[in-house]
């Protein structure tokens, strides 16, 4: 008997609908929250379907900062200068003078930027946990619908007459 594999062709492109629409709400979340000074993190989102022997996966691929935007940063360590100077240079970040009149370095203000950070945190701002809600509410409908119809044609291919 020749076994006939289930074609989750209609799963399939919702789920590469899915995986585009996710990259557009992530990156609208990101700017909503004022969160992109360099561009980078949404200049650089990949979004992909995987499909493997028993799943289909979308993920995204983010830049590795990714997690402190989302879930903040708690107080008590000092962030890297590095990434406070890059960030300075990308925003730009005009600085005051002080009650002496005297205008910060941007390693100076990097580092009072780095302290008030190592103080008091940073807030988090869920833009992906947004993201995933809205998809959620977007897609739940049209994935049940589309596998609904791929179990269908399959159902259809087993019994039609040879």
């Amino acid at each position: 008997m020749d076994e006939q594999l289930l074609e989750l062709n209609e799963l399939r492109q919702v789920l590469e609908d899915y995986a585009k629409e996710a990259e557009e709400i992530y990156k609208y979340q990101i700017a909503l929250g004022r969160k992109n000074a360099s561009r980078k993190l949404t200049d650089t989102i990949k979004s992909n379907v995987v499909v493997g022997d028993q799943s289909y996966e979308v993920t995204l691929t983010l830049q590795d900062y990714w997690k402190y935007i989302e879930h903040g940063r708690k107080p008590g360590k000092f962030p890297p200068v590095g990434a406070i100077l890059n960030w300075i240079s990308v925003k730009p970040v005009i600085p005051r003078p002080d009650e002496d009149g005297n205008i910060p370095s941007p390693k100076s203000l990097a580092f009072l930027i780095g302290r008030k950070i190592e103080q008091e945190g940073i807030e988090p701002h869920p833009a992906l946990k947004t993201t995933q809600e809205e998809l959620d509410r977007i897609f739940h409908e049209r994935l049940s619908v589309a596998l609904g119809h791929d179990v269908a044609n399959y159902i259809r291919k087993l019994i039609a007459p040879k």
